[in-house]
């Protein structure tokens, strides 16, 4: 049982440690100057990744 708090208690840091990370991802993605590649159905930033639908 030690162990299962154990793990309960780790994959709740990890679970905050993700939420910083995606935060930090869209800061950047917000303050990104993006170059995109486009295909025929959508376009990726090739600095920060993000993709975007072309088919609207």
């Amino acid at each position: 049982m030690n162990r299962v708090i154990q793990i309960k208690v780790e994959m709740k840091q990890l679970e905050t440690q993700l939420e910083q990370l995606k935060r930090e991802l869209n800061i950047f993605r917000e303050n990104c100057n993006h170059d995109f590649v486009k295909n025929e159905y959508s376009q990726q930033c090739t600095k920060c990744h993000l993709i975007e639908s072309l088919q609207w």
